[in-house]
């Protein structure tokens, strides 16, 4: 992983086997980010997207491998139990060309990832919502 702030922005590059979220984590843990607005392409060999059911309170995942082009990655940074928590959603392409989309779980980076960081001043925390059982905004 390689990355630059330039004071207004992190510019991220991961490589080859890195994972996204992870990664992410902890560059807001060396450079201080509390929130932040997060949007990236590249591609990947492995990822697990989801999407929330509100009736049983759990995502529903699914694992794709191959060839998968990260035709756009966006979400955000806030902050839950004084550590960085990442939100992701994403949209891979297929190697027939078709799309799959949903909540990121995971992704392996092959062979990169452009990412952008744009922290914003104002610190928002999560908590668990108890009717929800989602991890909601606090400001």
């Amino acid at each position: 992983m390689q990355y630059k702030n330039t004071g207004k922005e992190i510019v991220v590059r991961l490589d080859e086997g890195e994972e996204i979220i992870e990664s992410l984590k902890v560059i807001c843990k060396n450079e201080g980010v509390e929130s932040a607005v997060i949007t990236g392409i590249g591609a990947a060999r492995k990822v697990e997207i989801g999407h929330w059911d509100p009736k049983t309170k759990k995502y529903d995942t699914k694992k794709f491998t191959g060839l998968l082009e990260i035709v756009s990655l966006s979400g955000n940074v806030t902050t839950m139990n004084d550590e960085p928590m990442i939100h992701l959603h994403m949209a891979i392409g297929m190697d027939d060309f078709s799309t799959k989309s949903g909540h990121l779980m995971n992704a392996e980076i092959y062979p990169t990832c452009e990412i952008t960081l744009l922290p914003i001043s104002i610190k928002i925390t999560r908590e668990k919502d108890n009717k929800t059982k989602l991890n909601l905004q606090k400001f």
